[in-house]
């Protein structure tokens, strides 16, 4: 036969208790210990069911039940200091020197900053020091983003910082109304795409493949700002003739006003000053190697992902099934300004809009 409980309270305080539990500053700790208290004083639950009721062990229970009985709600309600444990060797110039290395992206596992750590500290590390250490680190695995090794980041920054300027330099005259737009181009063919799937665990998950060396190629050109236009154009190769062609439907949208269209450096695209440029289309060309320059490219991975997983029998099934997801942008403002965001290229539009862009 077990022990019998002691009496948790002579005083009769549940309601105090209950108006304690009132409290909206209450910390999850005391609320939970104040609950724990209530169920006892009520004397209808045991030390295990008070423990499953709120989730904690019949132990610290008990634990706090004590304090109660010893100190009241005020002694509940108080945490004891701990002992400090043994000292970090991670000093403060350790731990800056450790976010400089975690900024580089160069270790691919905990293996590799426990070997660093070892030589920095002088000091012999496990695999879960090591751990503990990067997660006060604020590290994370992360999946890279590939990039090009020519890439010029300076480039890349001061583009994204004078695009305004830039916008100025092509002399519109003041009071036409213009148009900006990002442009790009993707492949499309019967190779297969495939992307991930919900499933179950210990599913194996196949997708059915019949690869063919047949491509097509849309053009796509969204508009920054303004009414969020979209245009697109199928072809079956790149080249300067469906760049020009590409351009002039981009104009024809407005025939009144001016288009000023950001591309990338691609030989088959028409630079700035071009005889086969329409007359009032200017391009601006973005650094080389910058794709995540361009918002168009986000926009191809939305295709990629509805045309996935699938055998197309022949390219005009494909391409029909592309035009469906084009279309969502074409006829609708709001997913264009959402790939476009409220980024650097909205807010360079927005500080030229005065000299350069209608209102």
């Amino acid at each position: 036969m077990g022990r019998p409980r002691k009496t948790l309270s002579l005083k009769g305080d549940t309601t105090d208790v209950l108006e304690r539990l009132k409290d909206r500053k209450l910390k999850g700790w005391q609320r939970q210990r104040l609950s724990a208290v209530r169920l006892g004083l009520e004397g209808h639950h045991s030390l295990p069911q008070i423990a499953v009721e709120v989730g904690i062990s019949p132990r610290s229970i008990s634990t706090w039940f004590e304090l109660f009985r010893a100190g009241g709600i005020e002694g509940l309600l108080t945490r004891q200091p701990c002992g400090k444990g043994r000292e970090s060797w991670l000093d403060a110039e350790s731990a800056e020197a450790l976010l400089e290395k975690l900024k580089e992206g160069q270790w691919r596992r905990a293996e590799e900053a426990r070997l660093w750590l070892e030589e920095k500290l002088q000091k012999p590390l496990s695999l879960a020091v090591t751990y503990k250490y990067l997660g006060k680190a604020g590290a994370r695995l992360k999946v890279p983003r590939p990039v090009h090794e020519k890439k010029d980041p300076v480039a890349v920054e001061t583009f994204r910082k004078t695009l305004c300027d830039r916008l100025h330099e092509k002399k519109i005259p003041l009071a036409a109304s213009v148009h900006l737009w990002v442009m790009d181009e993707m492949r499309f063919g019967l190779q297969p795409v495939t992307r991930r799937v919900w499933t179950l665990p210990g599913v194996e998950v196949v997708v059915p493949v019949c690869p063919r060396y047949q491509w097509g190629y849309t053009w796509g050109a969204l508009e920054i700002g303004g009414e969020g236009g979209a245009q697109f154009l199928n072809t079956d190769s790149v080249c300067q003739d469906f760049s020009r062609e590409f351009l002039k439907q981009i104009a024809a949208s407005d025939a009144e006003a001016y288009h000023i269209v950001i591309q990338d450096g691609a030989g088959f695209h028409l630079p700035e000053g071009h005889e086969w440029l329409p007359e009032r289309v200017r391009v601006l060309t973005l650094p080389p190697y910058s794709p995540e320059l361009n918002p168009v490219e986000r926009l191809w991975d939305i295709v990629k992902d509805r045309i996935c997983n699938r055998v197309w029998s022949d390219l005009a099934r494909l391409e029909s099934a592309l035009n469906k997801v084009l279309v969502e942008y074409s006829t609708h403002s709001a997913p264009v300004h959402s790939l476009i965001g409220q980024g650097w290229l909205h807010t360079q539009a927005n500080a030229s809009s005065e000299s350069v862009l209608a209102a």
